[in-house]
């Protein structure tokens, strides 16, 4: 048998020192707690203000923050597979929208009336001492089909929905008298009981309990190619999410979600109301120091397990020494400059922490393989970000396959024309000889937005002694619109893998690009 504390021992390997890169939303808690930092600066902004919708890029903890709702044993949490959830109120939406004219406002009610089922499983699963005799006892009564039914692949939550919807349906299907969602709410039997009446009995028994409920939604990623199709069960999920907020009566759970902001501009025009119901959003911006904290979350049970020597002498919450510990203070960069290690890493990112975790979790496993022990030299992440800049870029280029999708294509052509710094006039002449309008059907004008938007090139700031420092589109609030009258660069972690000109061994020397957001460079 599989206990909690053998399945965390087995996270952190000499293979993958930091443990998965990559949280699914199928992922138990302790695991979770395990490798999550409740310390970091997202975290508490969340727990202090629970956002309803929280928007970041593929790889920015969105899975994480989202499923650490569960770590305060006051809060019933209910998960729902996106995928799964979608799927089942599109099925109903459809269905019930051809004998009622179905507006937003109807959607919105469907979705409620549907997200109570996993609750109400999740209430008769067990009784409180103070639950309601009668209104517990009517929840055990109608739940006996839920309770009885095997999950199988999916979660019981999903599994709740999942039989609440194909009964509703079937419902549907077998009478023609759906005249209106409050007729259906009366009508519609799980058991014995009209599902309203299950409903209040459920709103009782959490009255008493005082618990609040929080009903959590992972991304779906890939939804973007789906936008259209389900864009009416979108937008009855945000008016729910925004009524809900507004409600002047109790509103018994809260819905979490989480979205991709490599879509969000799409979702945005989808929304009926954006500025109602996208008032609780919370857009993930990571801070270098947090990232950093990450990192340091997860190296200290590896080295627990593995090299308890390394943790002497070191307080329990102290990251930055640790790092220190491990990872050489300084290296000497491509361009034969002193730099600091940690920084040369940073700046080969974009500050997601995904991408952090995984070139320090090859770092780590390069230097045990070298030298049996975590003590990681500069030719080790030299070694590790050559190598790394070949999986992160793809998966850039991947997320914002919906929006640009031609963005890779471009990129491959285009960046080995360009300098690590360039104004909108090269850039133009540089389009125009890589065929960029003839070939892909894109102005310039249309390629530098895309690559602002992407993180290829970014503002230039100003210049150092030994560096050019650039702000880029991930570490503002909004989007960056780039001025023609501006100078841009290129973004570090794409010159080498794409060959940008000043990136070639042949280059002249030219002086590397430090985006902000990155320590400050030596």
């Amino acid at each position: 048998m599989i206990t909690a504390s053998s399945a965390i021992d087995n996270l952190f390997t000499l293979q993958n020192p930091l443990g998965p890169i990559a949280v699914s939303d199928r992922e138990k808690t302790p695991v979770l707690r395990a490798i999550y930092d409740t310390r970091v600066q997202l975290h508490l902004r969340s727990t202090d203000n629970p956002p309803t919708f929280i928007v970041g890029r593929r790889g920015s903890g969105k899975t994480a923050l989202l499923l650490s709702r569960e770590f305060d044993a006051r809060n019933l949490v209910v998960r729902l597979s996106a995928h799964g959830v979608f799927s089942r109120v599109q099925a109903a939406t459809e269905l019930v929208a051809k004998p009622l004219v179905l507006t937003v406002e109807g959607v919105a009610q469907l979705w409620e009336m549907l997200l109570w089922a996993p609750i109400i499983g999740r209430l008769a699963a067990e009784r409180c001492a103070g639950d309601p005799d009668r209104a517990w006892q009517i929840l055990w009564e109608e739940t006996v089909e839920l309770r009885e039914e095997k999950a199988g692949p999916m979660g019981l939550d999903d599994a709740a929905l999942d039989l609440v919807t194909t009964r509703l349906i079937a419902h549907v299907n077998y009478f023609d008298n759906v005249i209106s969602l409050e007729k259906l709410g009366r009508d519609f039997r799980l058991a014995r009981r009209p599902w309203t009446d299950v409903i209040d009995a459920a709103k009782a028994v959490l009255g008493a309990r005082g618990t609040p409920v929080f009903v959590l939604i992972d991304s779906l990623e890939n939804i973007g190619d789906h936008l259209e199709r389900i864009q009416r069960v979108l937008q009855g999920l945000f008016h729910l999410v925004g009524q809900l907020g507004l409600r002047t009566e109790r509103a018994y759970f809260r819905i979490q979600c989480c979205f991709p902001s490599e879509l969000w501009p799409a979702l945005d025009r989808v929304s009926a109301n954006p500025i109602k119901d996208f008032s609780g959003r919370m857009v993930l911006r990571w801070d270098w120091r947090d990232l950093l904290q990450a990192v340091g979350t997860r190296l200290r049970p590896f080295l627990e397990q593995h090299y308890p020597d390394l943790l002497r002498d070191l307080a329990p919450h102290d990251h930055a020494r640790l790092l220190d510990r491990l990872v050489v203070p300084n290296l000497r960069n491509p361009a034969g400059l002193a730099e600091s290690s940690v920084a040369y890493v940073l700046r080969h990112t974009q500050l997601l922490p995904r991408q952090v975790l995984y070139i320090f979790n090859e770092a780590l496993h390069r230097a045990i393989a070298a030298t049996k022990r975590p003590i990681v030299r500069g030719e080790h992440i030299l070694q590790t970000v050559v190598e790394a800049e070949a999986t992160l870029c793809p998966e850039i280029f991947s997320a914002y396959k919906f929006r640009h999708p031609k963005a890779h294509d471009v990129a491959r052509r285009l960046i080995p024309y360009l300098p690590f710094r360039f104004d909108d006039g090269y850039l133009h002449q540089m389009c125009n000889r890589a065929a960029i309008k003839a070939d892909f059907g894109l102005d310039y004008r249309e390629v530098r937005e895309m690559f602002a938007d992407v993180g290829i090139i970014g503002r230039f700031k100003d210049e150092g002694e030994r560096y050019l420092r650039a702000e880029f589109a991930y570490s503002l609030e909004g989007q960056m619109n780039l001025s023609p009258d501006e100078e841009y660069c290129l973004h570090p972690l794409f010159v080498r893998q794409y060959n940008s000109r000043d990136a070639l061994p042949s280059a002249r020397s030219s002086k590397p690009v430090y985006p902000s957001g990155t320590p400050e460079p030596l």
